[in-house]
Order: structure tokens, then C-alpha cells, then sequence
């Protein structure tokens, strides 16, 4: 768990502000749905390598979780540079920086299909390949997902990432490597171009984030550790309701 479940970002005390509670739930939530579309997509693409046949939503469920973390990840990026003066430029945010231009450019997916998806025989949804070692074996097999149909096998253009500059993570499958169109002002014209975002290393930077805020926190607020908590995450079920 990135967010420890005894966090003072999840359950803080009610001497906090209710501004500063907003933000906890803000960076709480952004976090937890990260981690959850994140293990999900692990645990899809290891069924998806062991073979078992793809269903017609085998594919779209994947492309779902890397859409998530993208978004959600950008969230806590804004939220963090906005609330605590933190500059986007961070090193550390290098990263969730490039899934924002990914998160912004598909915000208008109607304007890119005209633009340059179409004409170029793109995917619509973007592009996703990793690594597996399989077993005992020290090489790895690489596969690559387009997503949508495809018209033209000669315009397909799929590439594996050479990047050595990522957090290498536990477990078989790394080096999640997402990849889709954005547009780019140069000067006074936009150009296209492609973008790729490591999902291993954003989850690696989003552990360390928060690693740092939460010791920032404990640290603030060690004299109220054992203070009365606010309550979180309320469920109401109303009912039995009758219909006519």
C-alpha cells in the first residue's frame, strides 16, 4: 500500500482545518485509485501473457487502468504544485509532467482524429508494450498492444522502450510503456508528435511523493497523533423505498 492505512492523511485529526482535509481526501483519493487501477493492470497483463483468449473486453480493460493512472496521477501532480507551491519542473515530476500533455491531448480526441489519427492510421486510444521474464530466464519477451482496429499493417509503427533511466519494480512484468499522439506549440505552429510515459516509474515517483508528505505530516503533527479523528468515507443506505 503506497498511502499507509494508519496515514494521518487518511483519517486526520479534527484539529485540522476542513481546507486542509480537502486536500488530504484530494491527494488520498488520487493515490489510492492510482494503486488500484495500477495492481489491476499487472494483474491483467500477467493473465494476458499466460495466454488464456482474449475477450472483447481483454484489451479495453487494460487501456482503462492506463487511462486511469494517467489521469489520476496528473491530478496529484496539480493538486501538490497548487496547495504546496511545488514546481511541476521537479525532477521528480518528469514523469507525471509527460501524462499530462498524454491526459490534455486526449481531452480532445475529436480534434486529433481529423488531425493526425487518421491520416497517420494511429490507435485511437494510444499504445502500450512491457517486458515479462518468464520463468528462470534472465531474457524477456516483449509484447505490444495497438488499440482499435487497423486498416494499413505497413503504417503500423510499434517500438520498444530503451530507456534505462527507470525505477525497476518487484515482479516479472516492468517497463510499462505508454505511447500516444500530442500536440505541441513551436513558435507560432503546432505540431504533432509522439509521447510515451513509463507507468513503473510514475508509480515509483508517486511512492516517493508520498513517502515525503507523510513524514512531512507526522512530523507537523506529532503532538495530536492520538488526538480524535474525523470520520471518513461516510455510506448511507436508505430504504426499503416502495414504487407505483
Amino acid at each position: 500500500m503506497i498511502l499507509p492505512s494508519d496515514s494521518i492523511l487518511r483519517n486526520p485529526p479534527q484539529v485540522i482545518s476542513p481546507k486542509q482535509i480537502l486536500v488530504f481526501n484530494a491527494i488520498r483519493y488520487s493515490i489510492d485509485i492510482c494503486e488500484i487501477s495500477f495492481n489491476r493492470l499487472m494483474d491483467n497483463l500477467d493473465e494476458f501473457d499466460k495466454g488464456d483468449p482474449p475477450t472483447e473486453f481483454t484489451i479495453p480493460n487494460i487501456f482503462l487502468d492506463v487511462w486511469s493512472v494517467i489521469n489520476n496521477s496528473v491530478i496529484f501532480m496539480k493538486i501538490i504544485c497548487r496547495e504546496f507551491q511545488i514546481s511541476p519542473n521537479e525532477k521528480a515530476l518528469a514523469e507525471i509532467k509527460k501524462a499530462k500533455d498524454l491526459r490534455d491531448s486526449n481531452q480532445h480526441i475529436d480534434e486529433r482524429l481529423r488531425e493526425k489519427i487518421l491520416s497517420n492510421e494511429l490507435p485511437v486510444y494510444g499504445r502500450l508494450n512491457w517486458r515479462n521474464h518468464k520463468g528462470n530466464n534472465k531474457a524477456f519477451y516483449a509484447t505490444l498492444l495497438y488499440s482499435g482496429t487497423f486498416t494499413s499493417k505497413e503504417k503500423i509503427s510499434m517500438t520498444i522502450s530503451n530507456r534505462t533511466d527507470v525505477t525497476k519494480l518487484i515482479g516479472n512484468i516492468n517497463m510499462l510503456e505508454f505511447s500516444d499522439i500530442i500536440r505541441e506549440k513551436i513558435g507560432k505552429k503546432w505540431i504533432f508528435r509522439e509521447e510515451s510515459v513509463v507507468l513503473d516509474q510514475i508509480m515509483a515517483d508517486l511512492k516517493k511523493w508520498i513517502q515525503f508528505f507523510d513524514e512531512q505530516v507526522n512530523e507537523q503533527l506529532k503532538d495530536h497523533i492520538s488526538a480524535k479523528r474525523h470520520l471518513s468515507d461516510l455510506v448511507l443506505e436508505l430504504g426499503p423505498i416502495e414504487t407505483k
